[in-house]
């Protein structure tokens, strides 16, 4: 072997071992906070999880905990994928949902994860939830203090069953389909929609601010790219991770916690009113 040859192993061998590095602090050490104020003034100070799925973040996710806890919420709320599809025991679940029921207000949307258990562990985890003091909303709208939230749930057919290996749904969620399953949107409402593909949906539907997640982040995020991937198979999703507007409606989209990632850490979000 030349030196030259060796110059060229050594120059790929650092830059390799740093983003082997890096990876392996990103999916097992860091959890960052993303801070977003929003123009929707009832807005109470809110606490967003997504897409835990298996994340474990420290014994009986203490790290987790302990970050929300630091926040200070009034409300927390969970857009889906609490859990993940293989799971059949909900007591670690419950015990994660109790403790962050002790630090505020806790209400829990589902995701395709959750469409996707059995119906045996369906039932677990409904009852796991239950027990824990938080509140699950099945497509269901609740007077919150000044806001009203909603909780759109929807059937694995709009998650999958179509395009590339049947990863798209056979559905589309519109603007009717949250009728059919909300009824008609009451002023100032907080949707929690685990999708961020149908924003244009929520929007027409009314619904003034949305909380999503689903598309991790676009799994690897490129500086001026954004999200690479999304679940449903598509390249360069539209709405992957951030603060997205329409009109008055807004969406913020959270990078979620859980699955392989890369510059993309995982993480909670942090929502509050603005203040002029």
């Amino acid at each position: 072997m030349n030196i030259n040859t060796k110059k060229t192993g050594l120059a790929l061998a650092v830059p390799a071992a740093l983003l082997l590095g890096w990876a392996a602090a990103e999916n097992l050490a860091l959890l960052h906070v993303s801070r977003y104020e929003t123009d929707f003034a009832a807005m109470p100070r809110t606490v967003q999880i997504s897409d835990l799925h298996k994340r474990s973040f420290g014994r009986g996710q203490k790290r987790l905990i302990r970050t929300v806890a630091a926040l200070e919420p009034e409300l927390i709320v969970i857009t889906g994928d609490l859990v993940s599809r293989t799971e059949l025991d909900f007591k670690n679940t419950a015990e994660l949902l109790e403790k962050l029921c002790a630090i505020a207000t806790v209400i829990v949307a589902e995701g395709n994860h959750e469409a996707d258990l059995s119906p045996g562990a369906y039932a677990g985890f409904r009852d796991a939830v239950r027990k824990s003091g938080a509140r699950l909303l099945d497509n269901e709208i609740v007077r919150w203090g000044d806001i009203s939230i909603a909780g759109l749930r929807l059937p694995p057919t709009y998650y999958r069953g179509g395009g590339i290996l049947g990863a798209r749904g056979k559905y589309e969620c519109t603007a009717g389909t949250l009728w059919e399953r909300l009824g008609s949107c009451p002023p100032d409402t907080l949707l929690l929609a685990h999708n961020p593909r149908w924003f244009p949906a929520y929007a027409e539907w009314g619904a003034r601010l949305t909380l999503s997640g689903h598309i991790h982040g676009g799994i690897v995020r490129l500086p001026g790219i954004g999200g690479i991937l999304s679940p449903e198979r598509t390249f360069f999703p539209r709405f992957a991770k951030g603060l997205y507007t329409s009109g008055n409606a807004e969406m913020i989209v959270s990078g979620g916690l859980g699955k392989l990632r890369l510059f993309n850490p995982p993480e909670i979000c942090l929502i509050t009113p603005k203040t002029d």
